[in-house]
C-alpha cells in the first residue's frame, strides 16, 4: 500500500477516454490519492492494457463494475471513493451500487438521466453517510468562487439579469458515425432525453447556480436540431425567471463553426457588469456606468493544466479526509459540488426538455 492519503477506483475512462485521463490527471495533480483498481472497459482487454499502464496491480482489476463495488466493499484496504466516468445512461446504476455498499463517489455531470434517479441517489448517499461529488470542472477555477463573493458582497448592486454562453463547434458537421463521443451523446439510450442541455448547458446552470445563488422559479426553452438525421438537440436557447424577479438567457450550441469552448458570463447589476470568459479562466471584469473597468484576476495560470478540474478534485479531497477525521461533512454543507447540484442539474434538464415539447412553454421549476 502507498503512502497516498486516499485510494481510489474508476469504472470507465479506459485509455482512448479522454475524459478518464483528464480524471486521473486532474487526481494526479493534487497529490493526495491513488488509483489502485479500476473497470475502465466492458472489454476486460482495455481494462487490463489501462491497468498496466498505472501500475494497477492485476487482481483489483474488474470484468464489470458489479464485481468490483462487491469485491472493493469487502477488503480491510477497500477504496475511499469511485471515480464514474463513463455514458451518462449508466451513472445511475454504477453509483448506486458503490453507494449501497459503503463507497463514496464521484460521478461526471449530468448525475442520472432522471430527476427521480438522482433523488434515489441523493437519499442512498445520505442514509449511508457518503459524499457524492458531482464534476462541474469550471467552478473549481478559483475565480468563479471570488466572482461569488463579489456578488454577494454588493459590489455589482442588485442582480438584474444574467447572460450565459457556451459554444462548441465539434458537432457542425454529421460526424455520428465516426465519432464514438459524438454517436452516444446524441443517442437517447445513452445520453438520456437531452444532448447539448445536458453536456454544456448542465455546466451553464450549475454556473448560474453557483455566481448568483437565486432560485429559478420559471423556464422556457428551445431545443433545436441542426444535425439531419439526429434524435437529440444540438443548439439549446433558455429564458429563465428567478424567484425574485431577475432574468436570465442561457445559449449552449455545439454547431457554432469555429467554436472550440467559448463559455461566457455576464452578470448585469443596478450598479456595475461582472463579467467571466473560460479563455481568461483566472480573470474576472467588472465594468462601471462611467464605462471603467477594474480587472481581479486570482491567480496565473499555468500552462496546460485544467486549474478548474484539478480544483474539483482538490475540495472534495480535502472534505473527504476531513470527515475521515472527525469532522461533520455532509452533502449539504461539502466545499464541493454535491449531489444537491446534480439532482438540481438535472431539474434542469427535465424541465427545459419538458418546455421544448410542449412548445416552448413556460414550465414551473
Amino acid at each position: 500500500m502507498s503512502d497516498k492519503l486516499l485510494h481510489y477506483g474508476m469504472v470507465g475512462g479506459a485509455l482512448d477516454s479522454m475524459i478518464g485521463e483528464a480524471h486521473r490527471n486532474a487526481i494526479l495533480l493534487d497529490g493526495r490519492a491513488e488509483l489502485v483498481c479500476g473497470c475502465f472497459s466492458r472489454d476486460l482487454e482495455k481494462t487490463l492494457k489501462t491497468g498496466k499502464k498505472w501500475g494497477i496491480k492485476e487482481g483489483r482489476l474488474y470484468k464489470d463494475y458489479l464485481e468490483m463495488a462487491e469485491e472493493e466493499s469487502r477488503r480491510y484496504d477497500k477504496i475511499d471513493f469511485v471515480v464514474i466516468a463513463t455514458p451518462n445512461s449508466s451513472h445511475y446504476e454504477i453509483a448506486k451500487a458503490f453507494l449501497e455498499r459503503g463507497i463514496n463517489v464521484v460521478c461526471d455531470k449530468p448525475l442520472t438521466t432522471t430527476v427521480r434517479e438522482a433523488e434515489e441517489l441523493k437519499e442512498i448517499a445520505d442514509k449511508n453517510n457518503l459524499l457524492l461529488c458531482v464534476t462541474y470542472s469550471y467552478a473549481g477555477y478559483p475565480v468563479i468562487s471570488r466572482a461569488r463573493d463579489i456578488v454577494r458582497s454588493g459590489k455589482i448592486g442588485e442582480v438584474r439579469f444574467v447572460n450565459v454562453q457556451y459554444v462548441q463547434g465539434w458537432l457542425a458537421r454529421d460526424i455520428e458515425k465516426e465519432n464514438k463521443q459524438a454517436a452516444w451523446r446524441l443517442d437517447p439510450s445513452q445520453s438520456g432525453p437531452a444532448n447539448t442541455t445536458a453536456d454544456i448547458g448542465s455546466h451553464v446552470e450549475n454556473m448560474v447556480s453557483v455566481l448568483v445563488e437565486k432560485e429559478i422559479d420559471t423556464l422556457c426553452a428551445r431545443l433545436d436540431t441542426f444535425g439531419k438525421s439526429r434524435q437529440l438537440e444540438d443548439t439549446s436557447t433558455v429564458m429563465i425567471n428567478f424567484k425574485d424577479g431577475a432574468k436570465g438567457l442561457l445559449l449552449m450550441s455545439q454547431i457554432a463553426v469555429g467554436e472550440n469552448n467559448n463559455f461566457t458570463v455576464s452578470i448585469y447589476g443596478t450598479t456595475a457588469t461582472l463579467k467571466w470568459a473560460f479563455t481568461e479562466p483566472n480573470k474576472l471584469r467588472i465594468l462601471y456606468e462611467d464605462y471603467t473597468e477594474e480587472i481581479v484576476q486570482k491567480e496565473v495560470a499555468t500552462p496546460g493544466t485544467n486549474v478548474g478540474f484539478k480544483n474539483t478534485y482538490s475540495v472534495f479531497i480535502s472534505d473527504l479526509i476531513a470527515k475521515r477525521n472527525g469532522e461533520q461533512i455532509t452533502n449539504d454543507n461539502a466545499h464541493f459540488q454535491s449531489v444537491n447540484a446534480g439532482l438540481r442539474g438535472m431539474r434542469f434538464i427535465e424541465k427545459c426538455v419538458e418546455s421544448a415539447k410542449n412548445g416552448s412553454t413556460w414550465v414551473k421549476f
